[in-house]
């Protein structure tokens, strides 16, 4: 049987996109928002019952609250490659789990996401 779960955490940080045409090119902040689906078998859980822990993703998301992304980051922190950043960091801990990882820049006046995973 297939488990899917969500869960979603929200941050606060800076960044500035290098490179870029535009106003964007200069320091600003966004309250980020990750939404999280992970999938995996009835048979992957542990002994406690779960198939993930979803304070998991609060240790990931930590290490950017309140931080300048651009210090952060190997890449520039693009929706995408935070995403990305994000997703690459599941599959190398959690490599027997599939993920779905959406970002949003932004959550108080419209909604601009990125999505990757493997479903």
């Amino acid at each position: 049987m297939i488990i899917t779960l969500y869960t979603e955490e929200f941050f606060n940080a800076a960044h500035l996109l290098e490179n870029y045409n535009g106003k964007c090119s200069e320091i600003h902040g966004h309250t980020w928002k990750v939404s999280l689906w992970i999938k995996g078998e009835e048979n992957q859980k542990d002994q406690v019952g779960l198939l993930w822990d979803f304070n998991n993703l609060k240790k990931i998301v930590y290490q950017f609250d309140h931080k300048n992304l651009n210090n952060v980051l190997p890449v520039n922190p693009s929706v995408e490659n935070i995403t990305k950043y994000i997703y690459d960091h599941l599959k190398k801990e959690y490599q027997d789990l599939s993920f779905k990882v959406r970002v949003y820049e932004n959550t108080i006046k419209k909604e601009s996401y990125c999505e990757i995973g493997d479903f």
